[in-house]
């Protein structure tokens, strides 16, 4: 990849071309925003993606830190410290819950950012953003885990209490509703399936413990994914659930972990039967528009065993001027048309959540998905 031409060069370029620099690929000073403006526009799109720790990284690892605006480099670092010591809190956070759960026989698996923290995937945890922290668990165990869970002070959100006490979250979704603790950091989504039910045949909870990698932890047991089911979670979760699924931009934040774990585990991922995984149950098409968009912006060199083809490549163009345009209204009607789509899903998938079209909790929260 190229220093980013003139005609390429929008926020989102430059940021992708920075991000390669903590992949591997050589930045050259004419890569770095050129003015306060975009150093501004860069800035603000690298919080919305969550990969404002990332960034400081690659520019450090690029020695290019010491050229930053000196406003500039405390702000990244002022977001590394902060996101640092709130991750230090979520793990403080899991070792006291995982032992709980070892408590009653369940090996917790860790799912995305809580697995790439804990087994070491970046040179520190605050390189890596957390929202929550994802837990797979036998659905067996689960009524008396969240038994336990209650004891120690977990509740549902009150805008999930009454899919939690009906159980309507089983014909909707693959985790429980997420729960919270109050004076801990983050919520805790317990999952039965690891991939949204409408994926089980690419990813089940059966495959995904069996092969799941035992780690002796601050105490504690827990499981940590395959590097290939790592990779497979990412894409399905990213692209086919959030992207396609929900309609929803890209997330850099996803697409950088893809190409990092991609390169650290390269020598313990069987891209063929990565492909297999895909190609069988028609999804091939979507794991090539991935890789594509993953070449694309981050110069992820393709494995020789997947041909992406110029018609994937193609495909991608939508995804990458979507992102290019960075324009809220058009992302306001998206996330509008999105948030539609899955409400009307989650209504033929279970017919007695018609009646909450007669409250206006349920448009209140619709309001506020848009806005996000």
């Amino acid at each position: 990849m190229t220093s980013v031409q003139a005609k390429t060069r929008t926020a989102f370029r430059i940021l992708c071309r920075c991000l390669t620099g903590a992949l591997g690929q050589t930045l050259l000073s004419s890569d770095l925003p050129a003015n306060p403006q975009e150093w501004e526009e860069v800035l603000r799109l690298s919080s919305s993606h969550l990969v404002t720790p990332q960034l400081r990284w690659a520019l450090r690892e690029q020695g290019l830190f010491t050229e930053l605006p000196p406003d500039v480099a405390d702000y990244l670092d002022a977001v590394y410290t902060l996101n640092l010591d709130r991750n230090g809190e979520c793990t403080n956070q899991l070792e006291q819950l995982i032992p709980v759960l070892n408590s009653l026989g369940v090996q917790p698996a860790l799912l995305k950012g809580g697995a790439a923290i804990v087994c070491g995937l970046y040179p520190t945890s605050g390189e890596r953003m957390i929202t929550d922290l994802d837990i797979l668990i036998p659905a067996k165990g689960l009524s008396a885990i969240l038994n336990k869970m209650e004891a120690m002070g977990y509740q549902a959100l009150d805008s999930h209490s009454e899919l939690a006490t009906t159980g309507g979250w089983q014909a909707l979704c693959h985790h429980y509703p997420p729960l919270f603790c109050p004076g801990l950091p983050s919520t805790i989504e317990l999952h039965v399936e690891p991939v949204d039910l409408l994926f089980f045949k690419l990813l089940s909870s059966e495959e995904f413990l069996r092969d799941a990698v035992t780690l002796k932890w601050r105490g504690g047991d827990c499981l940590i994914p395959s590097p290939s089911h790592f990779l497979a979670h990412n894409v399905i979760h990213s692209f086919l659930v959030n992207t396609r699924g929900k309609l929803e931009v890209i997330s850099l934040r996803q697409l950088f972990e893809f190409v990092h774990a991609s390169q650290t585990y390269s020598d313990q991922v069987s891209w063929t039967a990565l492909v297999k995984r895909f190609d069988e149950p028609g999804y091939g098409s979507a794991l090539r528009q991935y890789l594509a968009l993953a070449n694309t912006c981050l110069g992820f060199t393709p494995p020789v065993e997947i041909e992406l083809g110029t018609w994937n490549r193609w495909r991608t163009k939508p995804h990458l001027a979507r992102l290019d345009l960075n324009n809220s209204s058009v992302e306001w009607m998206i996330n509008f048309c999105s948030q539609a789509k899955v409400r009307l899903q989650n209504l033929f998938r279970k017919p007695d959540l018609l009646k909450k079209l007669l409250s206006s909790d349920f448009y209140s929260r619709w309001a506020k998905s848009i806005k996000r």
